[in-house]
């Protein structure tokens, strides 16, 4: 009887492995999913060695959990046997006596053995199908949704960092290209700059317009006018170490207008010390400074009033020229240096600038 006894028993034990082996893959699918959606989800990502750990665990809990419920022994092996076979309990009863001796035990033994011979392997159900069948359904399905919620699933609620908020373009209008061309065309044609300071100068300002051109924002724009003053200012300072004295002072007339006229183009405020002076007038009067503001609320020396011990109140226009000779005659005697005479008029106009932003 051992012999035909063992054979069903090797059945039935393979169909238990069988069912634990489907169970421990679906489950194992099961725990990797559970893992990698809300991973995906929340833009969270694993090394793919953790989510093997994983799936090995699954695998061994479900094969776990399914030996558990399915384990059997001998005793329920036999029962399985009559029940199955219709043996009438003769598997039971052989093995319950299976130690003992006797022709009655002889005789009941035999007739267990030839009624298993007789019977094929095949002809034992395969149990709890129905539960098998649906495990193997999860696993396959998870075969397929590992890899797909792997591939396509977006960070839905991944956090969200806060973007700086988005700096609003700045457009050039027709006028601005217009002005800002016509102050390079001023600067090329001008007769008050040295060379070197004109073609520094138009430089720095097509440069400026290769810049706009390509598009600012509005906080950038002041960076870039401020950039271009800072090169007009350095090209203008290597150009009055190289040149005459009245040379450096038409140089620095001229950077002053160019600089407060890019100011207000692009309608921005300079710092205080970058207060726009006067603009520059091609012809040269004999003080070398200017006749006229540009009409854009820039200083008009020739409207600014002076005090005339003798006349009173005049505007600097109606005795300037009278001053200037005196000037240049006390210049000459040497009762007045230059640099008293500049600062003499820079407190003065610088007043009167001061009195009149006030």
């Amino acid at each position: 009887m051992e012999e035909n006894f063992l054979k069903f028993k090797k059945r039935v034990w393979r169909d238990i492995l069988i069912k634990c082996i489907v169970a421990g893959a679906a489950a194992g699918l099961i725990a990797v999913l559970a893992v990698l959606l809300p991973c995906k989800l929340y833009g969270i990502k694993l090394f793919w060695l953790y989510y093997i750990l994983i799936a090995i665990g699954g695998v061994a809990l479900g094969c776990g959990i399914a030996f558990l419920f399915l384990w059997t022994d001998d005793k329920k092996i036999a029962k399985r046997l009559d029940s199955e076979l219709n043996l009438a309990e003769r598997v039971q009863t052989s093995l319950n006596f299976v130690s003992q001796s006797g022709a009655m035990f002889d005789m009941q033994r035999a007739d267990t053995v030839a009624a298993l011979a007789s019977s094929p392997v095949k002809s034992l159900a395969f149990k709890n199908i129905i539960a098998t069948c649906l495990c193997g359904i999860i696993a396959l399905a998870g075969v397929i949704a590992v890899p797909v919620v792997a591939t396509t699933v977006p960070p839905v609620f991944a956090a969200r960092e806060e973007q700086p908020p988005v700096d609003p373009p700045r457009d050039i209008t027709d006028w601005e290209w217009v002005a800002l061309d016509e102050l390079i065309d001023y600067v090329k044609a001008s007769k008050k700059a040295d060379n070197f300071t004109k073609l520094g100068v138009v430089q720095h300002l097509e440069g400026l317009k290769t810049v706009l051109i390509n598009g600012v924002s509005q906080s950038t724009l002041r960076s870039f006018v401020q950039n271009t003053v800072t090169e007009i200012r350095n090209t203008v300072k290597d150009a009055n170490e190289m040149c005459a004295e009245e040379q450096q002072a038409l140089n620095s007339e001229e950077e002053a207008y160019v600089i407060s006229k890019l100011y207000e183009i692009f309608n921005l405020q300079p710092a205080v010390e970058e207060e726009p002076e006067t603009p520059p007038d091609d012809k040269e009067d004999p003080s070398g400074g200017n006749n006229s503001g540009n009409g854009n609320g820039n200083v008009n020396i020739n409207q600014m009033p002076f005090f005339d011990p003798e006349k009173g109140y005049v505007l600097c226009g109606e005795v300037r020229g009278e001053y200037y000779d005196r000037v240049q005659q006390a210049l000459n005697e040497g009762t007045i240096s230059r640099e008293e005479w500049e600062y003499i008029m820079i407190t003065y106009f610088g007043d009167l600038s001061g009195n009149r932003d006030n």
